[in-house]
């Protein structure tokens, strides 16, 4: 990776922000059922990159935030939800919300659908192609995930939550528009047309 900033770094930069922005919501939340002491511990404000970052280390750097990110996010819910599986149906709703914050344009095809998810989702590094489109149509769009980069944030939790709340985001996300995804299992995504 060249070692000047360049699109792709700020494009990454900004997905992370988008998890931060999640955090935030839930532990907001959460803090506020008194469910967690403090939510400090689990938020972090992103200040512009060319501010912060290590120019002579971009791809490890940005690597990091990503595990800073992620795993944050993993700890706010392991402590949430640990023997209190209950709170999971208010989460969800928290992480619906969000994606209504974030819905798209209500004249997006599925194509233009699935691009914003690649624009707001952190999924790993650009280099790890996380996601691969298997079938592209005019009302649809399926793709899947090549790997699960996400299980390792989530060591003392099961990391299908991640993807049981990613998806209600997803869900928010489309709410304003004809599109409708379907996720048979956390490595398989439809996003199709629902002219109901």
């Amino acid at each position: 990776m060249s070692q000047f900033l360049g699109p792709v770094h700020y494009w990454l930069y900004e997905k992370i922000g988008h998890q931060e922005a999640l955090t935030q919501a839930v532990a907001g939340y959460t803090h506020s059922k008194g469910w967690i002491k403090d939510s400090t511990v689990y938020v972090k404000v992103l200040p512009a990159l060319e501010t912060v970052i290590d120019e002579s280390n971009i791809h490890g750097w940005l690597q990091g935030q990503i595990t800073d990110a992620e795993g944050r996010y993993a700890n706010l819910l392991t402590a949430v939800l640990s023997g209190h599986n209950d709170r999971l149906k208010d989460i969800t709703q928290v992480c619906f919300r969000f994606g209504q914050e974030n819905t798209l344009p209500k004249d997006s095809d599925a194509m233009q659908a699935y691009q914003a998810f690649e624009n707001f989702f952190v999924n790993g590094m650009p280099c790890d192609r996380v996601n691969v489109v298997t079938d592209q149509r005019p009302e649809s769009v399926c793709w899947e995930m090549s790997q699960d980069i996400h299980a390792q944030h989530w060591q003392n939790c099961d990391s299908e939550l991640y993807y049981i709340l990613r998806k209600a985001v997803m869900h928010g996300m489309l709410s304003g528009t004809a599109l409708k995804l379907e996720m048979p299992d956390v490595f398989h995504y439809m996003i199709v047309r629902d002219d109901k």
